[in-house]
């Protein structure tokens, strides 16, 4: 026991060191923002509707519009963002290196990353679960349908290859699983029949399916969840000032949406507005921007320029999109589901 404890001590320092980002204390992120006028955003391809780029060239998604709603309050336009691009091999470093101001993209909120990777999570915006897509021609509706040993493509260092190492430690089933380096590569051989499942995200599931699949009715997605997969933002653990943002920023889309306040009737609510958590959400009385070193109408250009939660949820993922995908457990609290914006006080 003693001995246990005293090797995972090692372990956790050794990453620390490992994980600590490079090149003494940093400067203030916001500010660097400010001065150049660009927000730089960490985003992957993760899918249609999570992050992609279209036939122009421009990124959408879900998760472009995170960046987009942060380039807004602090840039002041949505449209002041670079997008670099990241995978799961680089995601860490390119934060922790100073080579983006913050990654928004799938990455499952875990202690091991919060508390070795020189990495911090301000908050969740998307609650998922990990599940399967299996080709439709199998037959297959649940797992316990396929047989013993089959195949399961998963994405080498991810918590998703550790979700399903425990899954199968757990339940007793055994699958054969193909680690592969990347997502394009762990798709490239689950569409080509090199194995039975792919595994990854539920939402990831749908938009890969949707964006990469030869033929989308060829592919089922299997209706369990094996994991509790929270997704959040990434920034560096040297900023408080700066991870508040990030965390605000997001809360005020949900905010927004508690409140009834959407792009199109924000201007009209600002002026008209008796309730005075909307008018200090909207800048219409002093002080929302205050404690982050904002203007007060940083939720307000956020609003206007990118929506509430709902609008952006719907617009990629849900009701107004071709994934169609239900709210759920991204839902509104007073409507059964996790998204909760504590107040703003006064």
């Amino acid at each position: 026991m003693v001995r246990s404890f005293a090797r995972a001590a090692v372990v956790a320092a050794v990453l620390a060191a490992v994980s600590a980002p490079s090149g003494g204390p940093r400067a203030e992120t916001m500010e660097d923002v400010r001065e150049r006028g660009l927000l730089r955003c960490g985003v992957s391809s993760s899918g249609a509707g999570l992050a992609a780029v279209d036939d122009s060239g421009h990124w959408r998604g879900f998760f472009v519009d995170m960046c987009r709603a942060l380039a807004a309050a602090v840039a002041g336009k949505a449209d002041r963002v670079e997008f670099v691009e990241t995978n799961s091999e680089n995601r860490f470093a390119i934060l922790r290196n100073g080579e983006v101001d913050v990654v928004m993209e799938g990455t499952t909120w875990t202690l091991q990353r919060d508390a070795t990777f020189g990495i911090d999570f301000p908050v969740v915006y998307l609650f998922d679960g990990q599940g399967f897509i299996a080709h439709r021609a199998q037959g297959v509706a649940r797992l316990s349908d396929l047989p013993a040993g089959a195949s399961v493509c998963v994405i080498e260092q991810t918590t998703t290859l550790r979700n399903l190492e425990d899954w199968m430690a757990r339940t007793g089933l055994r699958f054969r699983l193909k680690p592969v380096r990347s997502t394009e590569g762990a798709l490239s051989a689950f569409f080509n029949h090199h194995c039975d499942l792919y595994t990854s995200d539920r939402i990831g599931l749908h938009a890969q399916r949707l964006l990469k699949a030869p033929e989308r009715d060829d592919y089922v997605i299997l209706p369990e969840a094996i994991s509790k997969e929270p997704l959040g933002p990434m920034v560096r653990p040297d900023e408080r000032r700066w991870f508040d943002i990030v965390r605000w920023v997001f809360l005020a889309t949900v905010l927004a949406e508690e409140k009834g306040i959407t792009a199109a009737n924000a201007p009209r609510l600002k002026e008209e507005a008796e309730d005075p958590e909307v008018r200090r959400l909207l800048g219409a009385t002093t002080g929302v921007g205050w404690g982050l070193g904002l203007d007060d109408d940083w939720a307000f250009r956020v609003i206007t320029q990118v929506g509430n939660y709902g609008e952006i949820f719907d617009r990629h993922l849900g009701a107004a999109s071709p994934l169609g995908i239900d709210r759920g457990m991204n839902g509104l609290w007073m409507n059964g589901g996790l998204h909760y914006a504590p107040p703003l006080g006064g």
